[in-house]
């Protein structure tokens, strides 16, 4: 038995996989099957917490083991040079997860009670979580009292009505209380208010590489995740999952540099939604754009560098 790299927990060597000289893969019953790039430092807090609200939540929920999907943590160079072998799969930067993790208590609280409607199969079920887990569900830093850190947030849960605890030597029972429900369907109903997702509608050619670079950098250097149709994995039709991460962005990007007629139908569906649509394009290129994008305060950019500074002051 040995150590899980992340959370710290009880791991089993048969659980451990060399992917390639970059990459190793570990199966751990707190953060899910995850990939992770040994050489990078990163907080291991926030990763915990991460893994397991993207990895292992969506699993249990759906009754169904993560064994052809995982993360790769690690820095996004040594991603590139890293044939994928085992699709599908996502690779998520360590500024990603920081980006990710809640600021304040209050976001904290929030992304828990969505963690357990997530978890509960149905109103007045139990939720099971082991002590291990609870460090991550939580946002506990571990080897600071973290028992300390538990009770404090499950007395604040609990003393509001939102959740029910039960404690035994080795598990933590929850139960959702109709005003954590309550609490819940606000939260959903306001969810891309909420979000740190930002969508990007732009042209994928490989020209365009650059420009995609320039502009996810300043989403991520702002605290936000950017959202690129080609790089989500999902097993629905391109359309409706196009919609639904749009929905659920904060906002949206197009860039139409390349008069992606996508991008045009993209920015005027989130604009129909009410959402704000930065809009950009090149120099050289804004007099053959749709005269609505000359109309409206479009970032002009000649150089990636540009781009990058120009629209993190905007965002």
């Amino acid at each position: 038995m040995g150590k899980c790299p992340v959370c710290g927990g009880s791991i089993s060597v048969d659980n451990v996989q060399n992917l390639n000289d970059y990459y190793t893969q570990f199966a751990c019953n707190t953060c899910g099957i995850f990939s992770l790039e040994m050489q990078h430092s990163f907080n291991k807090n926030h990763a915990a917490s991460f893994l397991y609200y993207n990895c292992k939540i969506p699993s249990l929920a759906s009754d169904k083991k993560p064994d052809n999907k995982w993360f790769y943590l690690g820095d996004k160079e040594v991603s590139e040079k890293m044939p994928r072998l085992y699709p599908p799969n996502r690779f998520v930067t360590f500024q990603e997860v920081e980006n990710w993790y809640p600021r304040t208590f209050s976001e904290k609280i929030d992304k828990i009670l969505i963690g357990f409607s997530e978890l509960s199969k149905y109103d007045g079920s139990s939720i099971e979580i082991t002590y291990e887990q609870c460090c991550s569900v939580f946002f506990i830093k571990r080897h600071e009292e973290h028992d300390k850190q538990i009770k404090f947030i499950e007395d604040y849960l609990s003393e509001n009505n939102f959740i029910k605890v039960e404690n035994s030597s080795e598990k933590i029972l929850i139960t959702l209380l109709p005003n954590g429900l309550k609490r819940i369907d606000e939260l959903q109903k306001n969810q891309s208010l909420n979000s740190k997702n930002v969508f990007v509608a732009m042209a994928f050619s490989d020209d365009m590489k650059e420009v995609r670079e320039a502009i996810c950098k300043a989403i991520l250097d702002t605290g936000y995740t950017p959202r690129i149709m080609d790089k989500i994995e999902h097993n629905n039709q391109i359309v409706p999952e196009m919609l639904h991460e749009i929905k659920q962005s904060k906002f949206v990007i197009a860039e139409f540099t390349r008069h992606n007629k996508g991008a045009y139908y993209e920015a005027g569906y989130a604009a129909g939604l009410d959402k704000e649509v930065i809009h950009i394009c090149k120099k050289t290129s804004l007099k053959k754009a749709h005269f609505d994008v000359k109309q409206v305060n479009t970032i002009i950019w000649e150089t990636e560098a540009e781009l990058t500074e120009k629209l993190s002051k905007r965002i």
